[in-house]
Order: C-alpha cells, then sequence, then structure tokens
C-alpha cells in the first residue's frame, strides 16, 4: 500500500469503508487478537465462485501450457455489441440523436446466465448483444453497474452455461503467467489470446471514468474491445478482469483484481447497487520505518492519517493518530487485512474496532452503515 504519509487513501474503492455511530468507548487491555483469516476464507461462494486450494502449476516441460488454460475458459467468455445513443450538433445547434456501436467483451461467471463485464463498456447502452462461443447471440439485461470500479453485471437467458472459477487472491504473486482472452479490436473470428506475467499488484490507475484501485499490472496485450475479459492463471482461474491500458507506458495493461471484483459482481447481484459499509477516514500501513518516524507506539497496524468532520467515524470518536490494530478480536496488521476483515460484513452490524491511542488501548463498538454514493 502506500508509502508515505502524504499518499494516503480515503479507505478505499468501497471496500473498506464503515459507517458508523458509537456505542461504547472503554480503555481496556486489548484481547488476544488472532490472525486474519486468508481471502479464500472470506470470498462470496453464493454465486458458485471458487477459490483454489493450491497455488497455479499448470506447466508443460517448464513452459505454461496456454491451451489448457483456454480450453477451460474460452467456453465462458463472451463477445459484447453495445448501441448507444448520442446527441450530436452541428455548428449552427442543430442536433440529431446518432447511434454509435461499442464493443467489449464479458465473462460468465454463474451457469444461470450472469455475465461481468466493465462499466465502461456498457454504459448507456440501449442494446447489448451477446456473442456465445458458439456463434449465437442474443440479447443481455443490466443487472447493475458500478462507476467507481468499472464492473458491471448482465444476464441473458437460459441456463447451464459454462461458468468460471474465480482465483484465491492469496495466491496471486508478481511474475506468475497470466493469460488474457478477450474481443480484441472487436475482430471477427472469435475471441483474441495473449500472455505474460503479473508485472505489479494493488496499482492505483487513472483513467477518463475516474480512479480504480486495486489493479493488478499486467504485460500481456489488453486492447480495444479487451475490456471486461478475463485474466487468468495457468489453472484457467479468473484473477481479475481486464480494464484498461495504459496511455503512456507501452506494453502494459491493467486489470480489476479479483478480490474487488468478486464482492462488487456479489453486491451488483442482490442489490442491483454496490453496497457498502462507510467509516470516513484517510488510512496508512503502520511499517517499522514510519513508526519509528512518527514515534508510533505500534509496530505494526492501521494509522488514521484524517477523520472527515461529520462523518461517521468523526461522530463516533475515531480521532487521527489512532491505530486499528483488530476487528472483532481478529487481528489487524495492514490495510489489506482491514479490507478482508470488513469486506464480508453487512450494513446494520456490529463490530468492535480495537486500536491505540496514546499507548492506551481501547475498543470502540461501531455500527456499520451504508456508504454515500458519490464518494
Amino acid at each position: 500500500m502506500l508509502g508515505t504519509l502524504g499518499k494516503f487513501i480515503i479507505i478505499l474503492v468501497h471496500l473498506i469503508m464503515i459507517s458508523a455511530c458509537i456505542v461504547e468507548s472503554v480503555e481496556t487491555p486489548t484481547p488476544d487478537l488472532l490472525p486474519i483469516p486468508s481471502p479464500a476464507n472470506s470470498i462470496s461462494t453464493n454465486l458458485g465462485l471458487d477459490s483454489p486450494s493450491t497455488p497455479p502449476t499448470s506447466l508443460v516441460g517448464g513452459y505454461p501450457d496456454i491451451a489448457k488454460v483456454v480450453d477451460i475458459v474460452g467456453p465462458s467468455v463472451v463477445a459484447l455489441s453495445v448501441i448507444t445513443e448520442n446527441e450530436q450538433c452541428d455548428f449552427f445547434m442543430r442536433c440529431r440523436i446518432v447511434e454509435r456501436q461499442g464493443a467489449g467483451t464479458g465473462v460468465i461467471f454463474d451457469s444461470s446466465g450472469l455475465i461481468a463485464t466493465n462499466n465502461h463498456v456498457i454504459e448507456d447502452a440501449i442494446e447489448i448483444i451477446v456473442s456465445l462461443p458458439d456463434e449465437s447471440t442474443i440479447e443481455a439485461d443490466l443487472v447493475g453497474r458500478d462507476p467507481a470500479t468499472d464492473l458491471a453485471v448482465i444476464r441473458i437467458p437460459g441456463d447451464q452455461y459454462r461458468e468460471v472459477k474465480f482465483a484465491n487472491p492469496e495466491y496471486i504473486t508478481i511474475g506468475d503467467w497470466v493469460v488474457a482472452i478477450g474481443n480484441a479490436l472487436d475482430l471477427l473470428g472469435g475471441p483474441t489470446v495473449t500472455v505474460g506475467i503479473v508485472g505489479a499488484l494493488d496499482r492505483v490507475v487513472t483513467t477518463e471514468g475516474g480512479t480504480l484501485f486495486d489493479m493488478i499490472q499486467t504485460d500481456a496485450a489488453i486492447n480495444p474491445g479487451n475490456s471486461g475479459g478475463p485474466l487468468v492463471n495457468l489453472n484457467g482461474q479468473v484473477i481479475g478482469i481486464n480494464t484498461a491500458r495504459s496511455g503512456t507506458g507501452e506494453g502494459i495493461g491493467f486489470a480489476t483484481s479479483v478480490f474487488t471484483v468478486v464482492p462488487v459482481i456479489d453486491s451488483i447481484v442482490e442489490n442491483g447497487k454496490v453496497i457498502f459499509p462507510w467509516l470516513g477516514v484517510g488510512i496508512d500501513d503502520v511499517t517499522p520505518a514510519s513508526a519509528a518516524r512518527l514515534d508510533l507506539s505500534e509496530k505494526r497496524g492501521v494509522l488514521v492519517l484524517s477523520v472527515s468532520q461529520g462523518g461517521p467515524a468523526f461522530d463516533a470518536g475515531i480521532l487521527a493518530g489512532d491505530i486499528i490494530v483488530g476487528i472483532n478480536q481478529q487481528m489487524v496488521e495492514n490495510v489489506k487485512q482491514l479490507q478482508v476483515a470488513v469486506r464480508d460484513k453487512s450494513v446494520g452490524d456490529n463490530i468492535n474496532v480495537h486500536l491505540v491511542r496514546d499507548g492506551a488501548n481501547k475498543v470502540i463498538e461501531v455500527l456499520l452503515g451504508e456508504m454515500p454514493r458519490g464518494l
């Protein structure tokens, strides 16, 4: 995560935001905190999602078996043809409605016809046509979308479609082989397959639509039309949704990590939109270096850098300078663990926030609320 005080993030991408009112704040010895469960234990499974129990290992003679990966994932990758209407005006302000056609990619993640793609692919669409691997076409309906993460879910009628499995984000490692599959450049003849490695994790990428967090950087080619397609590991499990390519760096593409994708599409399917808790604080990891520089009492945890005045954390009594070390007696050593700890909570749940303030241990009970839109 971010390493300096000036580069903090406002509890990012919905997923670690907690809206709250305080019930009680007491000084008390902090009980023994248990380790945060691995992300595999907290990924939703009610949509047919899956996590590997072992890291990806599909190699032939020391080289990645790309053909096997394509055989596994290919039947779940679909091409999208999108029709939008835009107002077009000439010099004399005479305006008319013009239809435009765009293209993208989607991936079937549930056998009932649920498809994940990018928000920017289907935004403002009046018609979405899905081309299946057997070359048949079918019209899709919008389930919901989330501009903040550039993710969307559409649905096609029918059932018994081949669905992908989502990887355990715990096993996504820099240097891993990855395969990108998509409708690159809207070319005829089926999907395009490109190969590369994971170049970096947790990238923050600025696009025309806004700032995206939790991005996987890869050198697998991601071209126009690839957007919404899967980035997969050598076991044929999706590690991200292809989203963007760099406008400045040649050969660099980005995919939204499964760590963000799964809870977002889960919420869209359940609610038609993304609903996540909100806290209203700026945070950063506590490291031994930052602890020494800032003279902090703790060498691990999550440092509260700022509290939005009038926001939930402000009203609850959480202060800048507090160090969050646990949630519900589960240890929190960094921002990522805080994400894991709160991600599966529901709006309206009570959680106990274990923190250290001026060297004293406190437990603050917090009632989770819904994150306001537009943050």
